[in-house]
């Protein structure tokens, strides 16, 4: 009988930590942050691309990223808003994934 229980238990999937709770629901607040960004990019005087976001995505190194990600797309060809939006828009399920890694490694 207490086998039995044993083996119930072991077999019953694990709950998910409230860490990973926690870094899901800060995933989701953030992607529908970084959804409704709008990244403005241009040149300076030496020819150098600069980038700036109408707002934060609450987490700066994902606003650095989202911004050179911007910026590889237009150095990569994309020249209208649709083309820019597209090109980002493909990438951001990797800066999303990125983001989830390095919220799971500073949970304690």
């Amino acid at each position: 009988m207490i086998l039995t229980v044993l083996l119930m238990a072991a077999v019953q999937p694990a709950a998910p930590s409230v860490e990973n709770e926690v870094v899901e629901n800060e995933i989701v607040v953030i992607g529908r942050r970084l959804n409704s960004i709008s990244a403005m990019v241009g040149k300076d005087q030496k020819g150098r691309f600069t980038c700036s976001l109408d707002k934060s995505s609450g987490n700066i190194n994902l606003d650095k990223r989202l911004c050179k990600t911007t910026v590889r797309c237009i150095r990569d060809g994309a020249a209208d808003d649709g083309a820019i939006k597209s090109c980002v828009d493909a990438e951001k399920p990797k800066l999303m994934a990125k983001l989830r890694r390095e919220l799971q490694r500073s949970q304690p």
